[in-house]
């Protein structure tokens, strides 16, 4: 029976057509729904102890929650805008104030 194929993708090809009719079937998408929610539940349970364990400790290190960095991260990102947008408005004002001064006399003072 050896077809020239490795012993762990004989055992593939024979549990193939199983599994995909397994995985295509509703109950399973609903089964992979639930699991997906508690996980994220527990992680969120999980985050919401360590942040009660840990808050006071690392408000005491003067350390920055992640909540922290991402509203300065927003910060940043607002000023690093509001800086450009000044920029473009100043070299605009430069070149209309370019267009509209008379070219200067070259001429020596005496």
């Amino acid at each position: 029976m050896s077809t020239g194929r490795p012993p762990w993708r004989q055992a593939l090809d024979r549990a193939g057509r199983p599994l995909e009719d397994i995985t295509t079937s509703p109950a399973y998408a609903n089964l992979l729904a639930v699991g997906v929610m508690a996980r994220r539940a527990a992680a969120g349970a999980v985050a919401r102890v360590a942040s009660g364990l840990f808050g006071p400790v690392r408000r005491a290190a003067n350390v920055p929650s992640r909540d922290d960095v991402r509203q300065l991260s927003r910060q940043v990102t607002a000023l690093a805008s509001e800086v450009r947008a000044l920029a473009e408005a100043q070299q605009e004002a430069r070149r209309r104030a370019a267009v509209s001064e008379p070219p200067k006399s070259r001429r020596p003072r005496g």
